[in-house]
């Protein structure tokens, strides 16, 4: 039975704030995978970004799998068997779908919601329960959404079965690393924010990294290694992370050929966008676009 299927029957309690809206509305789309899942690899069920207007309540039954939540705006609240979650912009929750679970928006709720499954999340979520990190109130602040980034809002119904994995598998490792270090308690140096700022906004601009030594006044090396220790990523790769999302929204909601996307978001080569696009991805652009259309 389709993952979608399943969520609709564990449906409790419908939604009364907008009736004339389908339920479907506020429910994710199944993930198409490449192949049958393997329970060796972490693998997608659904996802999607959804919209859910104040006043809005949604009940589960427990379901079979995980789910990576990541809050883009408003103000709502989770609750999970006996936790509850305040829920605000950019606040990150890894939840076990095996206890049923509920929604609701105080204000209107805007999230993006995957669902997986695969035999290492157990492992994964109980260090994570006991380094009290299954809930992030603030994750832009600590860099981990530079590897979310890629997945969501329904990045994983592109991707290959083993860049999924990789991906996965690298955020949820960074999460325990991050949880079981005091360095989650440390604040940012504000050259650091600033950098990562620079690189948002500027992600289509051709920066190297004698560049932002200069930008800095920090010696390019010290500038790699404390980036990475608070954020995560080098901030090339950061940069390519923010290009290659940017390049999937073109992709999906444009007409434009791939080489003048490819330029768009600060690749002067058509080859070296194909490469980053295939390396965050697992897939090409033109496969990525035949795939979302």
């Amino acid at each position: 039975m389709a993952f979608l299927n399943l969520l609709m029957h564990a449906l409790i309690e419908s939604p009364s704030a907008a009736a004339s809206i389908p339920i479907t509305y506020y429910l994710p789309k199944n993930a198409a995978g490449d192949s049958k899942p393997s329970a060796y690899l972490f693998y997608p069920l659904a996802g999607g970004h959804i919209r859910m207007p104040a006043g809005l309540h949604l009940s589960f039954a427990p379901l079979p799998s995980y789910g990576i939540l990541y809050t883009a705006q408003g103000s709502g609240s989770l609750t999970a068997g006996e936790q509850h979650y305040a829920l605000s912009a950019n606040c990150f929750l890894l939840l076990d779908c095996k206890n049923g679970f509920s929604f609701s928006a105080s204000s209107s709720l805007e999230y993006d919601l995957l669902y997986l499954n695969g035999s290492a999340m157990p492992c994964f979520y109980e260090h994570l329960q006991e380094n009290n990190a299954l809930f992030l109130p603030s994750l832009t602040a600590s860099g981990l959404f530079g590897y979310l980034r890629p997945l969501l809002p329904d990045g994983a119904q592109t991707l290959s079965a083993f860049a999924f994995h990789r991906m996965i598998t690298d955020l949820l490792s960074e999460l325990v690393e991050y949880s079981s270090s005091s360095e989650s308690s440390i604040v940012i140096p504000d050259y650091l924010r600033q950098l990562k700022e620079y690189l948002d906004e500027n992600f289509f601009k051709d920066i190297s990294l004698e560049a932002l030594e200069r930008q800095s006044g920090i010696n390019r090396y010290r500038l790699c290694r404390e980036f990475k220790e608070y954020y995560f990523l080098p901030p090339l790769q950061y940069l390519h992370t923010a290009r290659i999302s940017k390049a999937r929204v073109l992709l999906t909601e444009t007409t434009l050929k791939i080489h003048e996307i490819g330029y768009q978001v600060g690749y002067e080569s058509t080859n070296q966008f194909i490469h980053h696009f295939k390396k965050v991805t697992g897939r090409t652009p033109a496969v990525y676009r035949a795939k979302k259309r």
